[in-house]
């Protein structure tokens, strides 16, 4: 049975919905819970983690999806019928190879996969894909329930996925007698939550904390009236098409270019960086009064301000790219440009005078345009965060050591807390982003805005998952055939240990790993999560690793150093890469 189930009218929150339906499957005799973290199933793993402490489920949490499902399928086949939650995303592919062997062992396995709303599919929204269906005809009952449900149908589907998993209900496919699947077997829902996705507690002292941090912060917002007025180019995944097209027209009206550093974009004269925090707090003002059109080029999945900046509907919001490559978030587009020559035509009629336009009450303090304001806001925002030892100063060190260095050197970001940081302090240094001498056939975009060359920006965007990183970096590095320095932090590194592992007869590429040991999934720390009770937190979301990482990287052959500090760092990042080798940067507790 593949289902979908809602209704609508007023919604009960993420969380009591969350609760609801944890308890339900325990009364169905679900007792054995393995829980990967991430935000979209955060509140069933708050649910989840309160079960457990008044005993009334088994929990176990693993970082690994594809670990963590044949687990649970252990657990299934041992006489104790389990489930395996994650969040959204190529977390739930992770689970297809041990759903396959339920199907044909005839094990007990529930997969509960949480979800955006199935609104945002296909709007090219972050970890949102199609994920009701996707294990097709292995799973005996599949159902996808969206916010708003109501009690008595949710019992109703926990009810059927229960006699499903148990071998009582009539198989979900006509052609699934003729594969000869035994009676039972494993079974999907599908469940989508709503923002706010934490407790109510969690989110007040969240709100408070936020609070506190913009009041005392040391720069003062721009006063809009005091301030320019004009447009933003906005380029995340997928824009390095409309590059060539645009750039000369962007640079010439004076519009500032917030481009995930990935892209093309950064290289751009006019990107920003610390564009994001600058936009959620010292500008928020002038955004909200003064920005009078925005253009959106690829995907942009990095930051909430962004998101919301996208959203907006009270200005004219335009996407230019090829079909499959915008975005469309909140059904608030104003125009879709699929040539971006066109645009560019039209830019040059229209875009340099309100860009640069000056304020409507200019005072001695007022920014000299709107490009510069940003600039401003942008490198003001970034200074205070790499003032100390931490994440972000040891980006923006290893960022301006690859884009300097003389040799061709590329660059891979790991997809969560990393690149936002990279986001955050990664300069505009112009590269030419051409083909290694061995890959010249390879279509490529060649930029002509400075001396650098040779050193590309990759990252795992499409789906946004921390899986296999490791490994991405690794086939990269080879089919460039030139040194690729990866950058990830400590929970990714763990997600993808087996990545380190060759064939003793197999050519290995020169591939530098930089593993950011923060001590567990900080980037949970950064949102409403970060505001619970600290044992929640740390197991629920941090889950710091056992596992010392230089000795892994040294059993399976890496040469490999620890690095405490910015003087080590510097040093370590002078050398060439060369073979397979590690640094294990150690940030300061937070």
């Amino acid at each position: 049975m593949d289902d979908t189930r809602q209704r609508h009218g007023q919604d009960a929150s993420s969380q009591q919905y969350a609760e609801e339906l944890a308890r339900l499957l325990v009364q169905q005799g679900f007792t054995h819970w393995f829980y990967c973290p991430g935000s979209r199933d955060a509140p069933l793993g708050y649910a989840l983690n309160h079960l457990a402490a008044s005993h009334r489920l088994d929990l176990h949490v693993r970082i690994d999806e594809r670990d963590a499902a044949f687990m649970a399928l252990g657990a299934a086949r041992a006489g104790h019928p389990a489930v395996l939650v994650m969040t959204s995303g190529t977390a739930v592919g992770n689970a297809l190879p041990a759903v396959m062997e339920a199907a044909h062992a005839g094990v007990p396995l529930l997969i509960l996969s949480a979800d955006r709303p199935a609104a945002l599919r296909g709007t090219g929204a972050n970890q949102t894909t199609w994920q009701p269906g996707i294990f097709g005809e292995f799973v005996r009952f599949a159902a996808d329930i969206q916010p708003g449900i109501t009690s008595a149908v949710l019992s109703e589907v926990v009810s059927e996925v229960a006699a499903a998993c148990r071998g009582e209900a009539p198989p979900p496919h006509p052609a699934t007698n003729e594969k000869q699947f035994p009676a039972t077997g494993p079974a999907h829902l599908n469940a989508s939550f709503i923002e706010p996705l934490a407790p109510p507690e969690a989110i007040e002292a969240f709100a408070a904390t936020s609070a506190s941090v913009s009041a005392n912060a040391r720069e003062e917002p721009f006063d809009p009236d005091q301030s320019p007025r004009g447009t933003l180019l906005i380029a995340g995944d997928l824009s390095d098409a409309t590059y060539a097209d645009l750039r000369e027209v962007v640079k010439n009206a004076g519009i500032p270019v917030l481009a995930e550093p990935q892209t093309a974009w950064r290289c751009h004269p006019h990107a920003m960086r610390g564009y994001a925090k600058a936009a959620g707090t010292t500008l928020s003002a002038v955004v909200e009064h003064n920005l009078e059109r925005v253009i959106v080029a690829g995907r942009p999945t990095l930051t909430r301000p962004i998101t919301r900046l996208i959203s907006r509907r009270d200005i004219p919001v335009e996407t230019v790219g090829a079909p499959g490559t915008t975005v469309n978030l909140a059904g608030n587009i104003a125009r879709h440009w699929t040539d971006a020559a066109t645009l560019a035509c039209e830019l040059e009629k229209v875009a340099k005078p309100s860009s640069v336009a000056t304020p409507r009450h200019p005072t001695a303090e007022t920014p000299e345009n709107w490009l510069e304001m940003w600039r401003a806001a942008g490198e003001n925002a970034v200074a205070a965060l790499t003032r100390d030892w931490g994440f972000h100063r040891a980006a923006q060190t290893i960022w301006d050591s690859t884009m300097t260095v003389s040799e061709p050197l590329d660059l891979y970001l790991g997809a969560s807390l990393t690149i936002r940081v990279f986001d955050t302090v990664a300069r505009n240094f112009a590269r030419n982003l051409i083909p290694a001498p061995e890959q010249a056939d390879v279509q490529s975009v060649n930029h002509q805005d400075g001396a650098f060359g040779g050193h590309r920006v990759f990252t795992n965007r499409g789906l946004a998952g921390i899986d296999g990183t490791i490994a991405a970096a690794w086939g990269a590095a080879l089919a460039r055939r030139q040194p690729m320095r990866l950058v990830l932090g400590d929970v990714s590194f763990f997600h993808d240990l087996g990545a380190l592992c060759h064939g003793r007869v197999e050519t290995v590429p020169n591939l530098q790993v930089i593993v950011i040991n923060n001590g567990g999934g900080r980037i949970f720390g950064s949102l409403e999560h970060g505001a619970a009770p600290a044992d929640t937190f740390t197991r629920m979301f941090l889950t710091p690793q056992v596992g010392d990482i230089c000795e892994l990287a040294r059993a399976a052959g890496w040469q490999a150093v620890q690095i405490g500090s910015p003087a080590e760092l510097v040093a370590a990042l002078c050398q060439p890469v060369r073979g397979l080798s590690l640094m294990e940067v150690i940030l300061p507790s937070t």
